[in-house]
């Protein structure tokens, strides 16, 4: 009888397919049950660097990484099944680095399945191996690429912290400056306004500063006036604001407080730079200031009129001795 088989569809046969898979680039091999290789394709000794005699017999887990070996004994043991060998049959995917036998290192991705006569029994694996080092070492690559770019991203926003920071301090003392405390001092006025709630305003000037900077020097004067700002911020609470008015002048803006309470805390300030001294080329600086409290909505509708209310007490402090605090009361 005469075979109608067409000449294109030739069986496919054991060397056909090796062929086949050379040719794709992977490399497929075939394992024990102990994993010890019982034959390895040209591409596999091509991409481990060792001759076929070499690998033959060996176990796979000799030439991965600590890391790898510990991925398949895990996926091993997940698979497990002395029962039912043949219920973990399916394919599995992994991947991790082998060594070469030049001590390189070298990634692949490999899909295997266990392998089982007609009977059942186990009688090894069978998997394909592909190189996947360029892939990997794009995507390292790239994640290195993404971190600094999250590094630079994060330097930039820290570089915009401190600018507006910047924008916001008195260089010299530390506290705000005046622009900034007039634009948050009028928004938190118009809240106490719409809440109903009260807010003070403590000023100060420091006295006979300018008889400080003839005497002592403006380096003197400069420390006289750090030495406000890191008393003010040390010792106002966080939602308090603390400013440098311009030259030696100063306000806080007291959230929530009272009058009563606003002259307590002006006047817990004045004995404090009372009792300060700073130091000079000869005898030690004492220093004084000048406090003048005012509150809203008791004495001051505005921000403009609770300013000029403090200013005017502050001066009026100056006019009877200094060193004392005037508010709606008289002066202590």
């Amino acid at each position: 009888m005469p075979d109608d088989t067409p000449s294109d569809q030739r069986p496919i046969t054991e060397a056909r397919l090796l062929a086949m898979v050379n040719a794709s680039g992977d490399s497929f091999w075939e394992m024990d049950v102990d994993r010890r290789f019982v034959h390895i394709s040209d591409n596999m000794c091509r991409t481990m660097g060792y001759p076929r005699e070499e690998l033959h017999g060996r176990p796979v887990l000799e030439f991965m990484t600590p890391e790898y070996r510990a991925e398949i004994i895990r996926l091993a043991a997940s698979r497990g099944s002395a029962n039912d060998p043949l219920a973990h049959a399916g394919p599995i995917r992994h991947e991790g680095e082998f060594f070469r036998k030049d001590g390189s290192r070298l990634w692949v991705e490999t899909v295997s399945v266990p392998v089982f006569d007609d009977h059942g029994t186990h009688l090894g694996y069978f998997g394909i191996t592909r190189d996947v080092t360029e892939r990997k070492r794009a995507e390292q690559a790239l994640r290195d690429a993404n971190r600094q770019l999250e590094e630079q991203l994060r330097h930039i926003q820290d570089l915009h912290a401190l600018m507006r920071e910047q924008a916001i301090r008195d260089e010299l003392t530390g506290v705000h400056n005046r622009r900034h405390f007039v634009e948050v001092a009028q928004r938190e006025l118009d809240r106490a306004r719409r809440h109903g709630m009260t807010l003070s305003l403590v000023m100060l000037d420091i006295d006979h500063f300018k008889s400080v900077n003839d005497q002592h020097g403006h380096h003197t004067g400069d420390a006289a006036l750090q030495a406000v700002g890191a008393m003010l911020s040390d010792t106002t609470r966080a939602e308090d604001l603390a400013c440098r008015l311009g030259g030696e002048e100063f306000a806080v803006l007291l959230m929530g407080m009272g009058h009563d309470g606003a002259m307590e805390r002006a006047e817990t300030w004045r004995s404090t730079l009372a009792a300060m001294h700073i130091p000079t080329d000869g005898t030690p600086l004492r220093l004084t200031a000048s406090f003048g409290v005012a509150t809203f909505p008791l004495q001051a509708d505005c921000l403009v009129d609770l300013m000029k209310v403090a200013d005017a007490r502050m001066y009026r402090a100056k006019s009877q001795g200094r060193d004392r605090v005037a508010g709606d009361t008289l002066t202590r």
